[in-house]
């Protein structure tokens, strides 16, 4: 018996559909005699199997609290999405995570297999044999490759390394537009062969080689081949991948992409100072952790933990406010180089020493400018030293 043009989407109903099919044109295929006690219409049929149908509402909130990170999409079984948005930032700072706001009630009728769904999806099929162009997937395509062919290129290093010049590798850049667009064009229902994506890529790799601002263009290349001769309809449904296996895939592709990250930042990333001269980044890491800024935070935290170990952790979370300076109150002590308990006799005397001596018409020329700002850095320490003072007093005379 033909199938109907739904069985082939709706998966494990095909035994339930063909039975109803059978009763209802009086079809008595094993001899049954009908209207009888033994009628096979009245027979007990296959129940259609239990599915795990997926909640509109949670793919909504795990959307709000999760969509940077694609936990809607991976709900949705979307896992190829979910890999694009993440590496993305969630498909180009938003413009994909908002898309898919409203996008998300047809995703979940696509997981759930909805009737009406599969119904449109069927005529869809029969009316063309190819899916239709569609301009959001084909940008996406284009804008991902070219960003995954970044990835790779900028992950090259461009200095030798374990004695060798890695740097020919830069033509391998064509690789991340090709598996960019693979992953794009077999998204959903629709599905295409990797081969078209990778000629694409580097079909114009020979002439990039004499002029390389052309390899530009393989993002656009490969995704017009793809969409011309390589996709079409997934007819069958994806399969029902265990979620362990499911998040093992996409580890390893994070995994991947990480690495590329990490070999950009460490072998060709670069700082530049006021002077315009560069610096490797990681050097630049590792003369911050050695600067005394850090030294110092490094010798603060260690102060805190041993806190801890002495007199329990609600006193050194006290400690630990206090040296973020939330009032302001050590650096205003430290304008005016006075010691942590100052008395407010000493606060004043020490204003009024400094005040003189930084008081811009004591200054002139070139100097006169620095003198400014150092006054009133001077002045606003007092002020605030000041008012603490007083309201501390006041506090204390109140409990007392």
């Amino acid at each position: 018996m033909p199938h109907s043009p739904n069985m082939r989407y709706v998966n494990g109903w095909s035994e339930y559909l063909e039975e109803e099919e059978r009763a209802k044109k009086d079809v008595n295929p094993v001899g049954y005699v009908a209207g009888g006690d033994l009628d096979y219409s009245k027979r007990p049929r296959p129940r259609p199997p239990k599915k795990n149908s997926k909640s509109l509402w949670v793919a909504y909130l795990l959307w709000f609290i999760g969509g940077w990170f694609g936990l809607h999409l991976l709900y949705l079984r979307r896992d190829r999405q979910a890999f694009v948005l993440i590496t993305t930032l969630g498909g180009y700072i938003g413009c994909g995570l908002l898309r898919d706001f409203f996008r998300i009630p047809s995703y979940v009728r696509d997981v759930n297999s909805d009737d009406q769904f599969l119904a449109n999806l069927s005529e869809k099929m029969r009316k063309r044999a190819k899916p239709p162009f569609s301009l959001v997937r084909f940008v996406a395509q284009v804008l991902v490759g070219s960003l995954w062919s970044t990835f790779v290129a900028a992950a090259i290093p461009s200095e030798e390394v374990f004695g060798m010049d890695w740097t020919p590798l830069i033509h391998l850049a064509p690789l991340g537009t090709a598996f960019a667009v693979w992953t794009i064009g077999n998204i959903g229902r629709e599905q295409g062969q990797m081969k078209w994506a990778m000629i694409g890529a580097f079909i114009l790799m020979p002439i990039s080689l004499f002029n390389p601002p052309i390899a530009n263009w393989s993002p656009l290349c490969s995704a017009a081949l793809f969409t011309k001769f390589g996709k079409q309809w997934r007819r069958t449904p994806q399969p029902n991948t265990h979620f362990c296996k499911r998040m093992m895939i996409l580890m390893l592709s994070w995994l991947i992409m990480s690495s590329l990250w990490a070999s950009a930042l460490y072998f060709n990333a670069t700082v530049t100072d006021k002077q315009g001269e560069r610096i490797k980044l990681r050097d630049a890491a590792k003369n911050f952790l050695n600067s005394p800024m850090f030294l110092k935070f490094k010798e603060n935290l260690r102060v805190i933990y041993k806190d801890a170990q002495t007199n329990g952790w609600s006193e050194a979370w006290i400690n630990f406010v206090e040296l973020l300076d939330p009032f302001g109150e050590i650096h205003a002590l430290k304008v005016l180089g006075l010691s942590k308990g100052a008395t407010q006799d000493e606060i004043t005397s020490t204003y009024r020493k400094l005040a003189k001596e930084w008081h811009p018409d004591r200054h002139r020329g070139d100097n006169q400018a620095e003198a400014q700002e150092r006054f009133i850095e001077i002045q606003e320490a007092y002020e605030k030293l000041s008012v603490l003072k007083n309201r501390r007093h006041k506090k204390n005379k109140i409990r007392n």
